[in-house]
């Protein structure tokens, strides 16, 4: 029977209550990057399934060589392992693999906050504000879904990079989500909200106040710990 958690393709990053993004991929091998990553994010694909082209270009309907490519940024995203003569599988998380996904995001989320505040307007910073008035809801009480606040989290610093006016810092920070998303629903343990609530408080008061080293110093102690999260399992 076919495997139909990967039969068409899909371009859908979304958090509850987020306008709809533009794709972040344009071409055909794009296109079946988004949709593969959107599965394992969500957990459609789980850890260990196999990836072969050949299902794919059956499901997918696509040529061989696109599938050999979208798999080849999908390995660079760290969602999926190449085996060598057989078929990729999706990434089993484990500590070190998150330590490795979460350094990458901290440098690119880092650049996000420094530019973004740097470059947003008075209207964006209204914007951000509002926005995280909502994710800051998600932190209220231990009966809310954290990863869904993690999350939220992790779409306010992606909106600082919208702000950068740097388009490709903005297009690679959107890429890390998959893999961030993964880690932080595989692996980690729930977290103070109130810590995390303060974490939103200061965030948006140094993007009114354009203090862009209070900004960046938080983002990085955010990074430290989240992965404290998970590395003490």
């Amino acid at each position: 029977m076919p495997d139909r958690r990967i039969d068409k393709l899909n371009s859908t990053r979304l958090l509850g209550g987020v306008e709809q993004p533009l794709p972040l991929f344009t071409s055909r091998a794009d296109a079946v990057v988004d949709s593969l990553a959107h599965s394992i994010e969500s957990g459609e694909l789980a850890p260990g399934d196999p990836l072969s082209v050949t299902a794919l270009v059956q499901r997918l309907n696509v040529a061989a060589g696109t599938v050999r490519s979208a798999l080849g940024a999908l390995e660079a995203m760290h969602l999926i392992d190449h085996r060598l003569n057989r078929a990729s599988v999706v990434v089993t998380p484990t500590p070190a693999w998150f330590v490795a996904v979460a350094a990458e995001c901290s440098g690119l989320s880092i650049a996000a906050a420094d530019l973004g505040i740097a470059h947003a307007t008075e209207a964006q910073v209204t914007e951000f504000a509002a926005r995280a008035a909502t994710v800051r809801e998600l932190w209220e009480t231990d009966d809310n879904d954290q990863v869904v606040g993690a999350e939220g989290l992790w779409e306010l610093l992606d909106l600082l990079a919208v702000f950068s006016r740097n388009r490709y810092l903005s297009a690679l920070h959107a890429s890390k989500r998959p893999a961030l998303v993964l880690g932080i629903r595989s692996l980690s343990r729930p977290r103070n909200p109130a810590m995390l609530r303060s974490v939103v408080d200061v965030l948006v008061a140094a993007a009114r106040d354009r203090d862009r080293l209070e900004a960046t110093d938080l983002v990085r102690d955010l990074y430290t710990f989240v992965v404290d999260g998970v590395t003490d399992l």
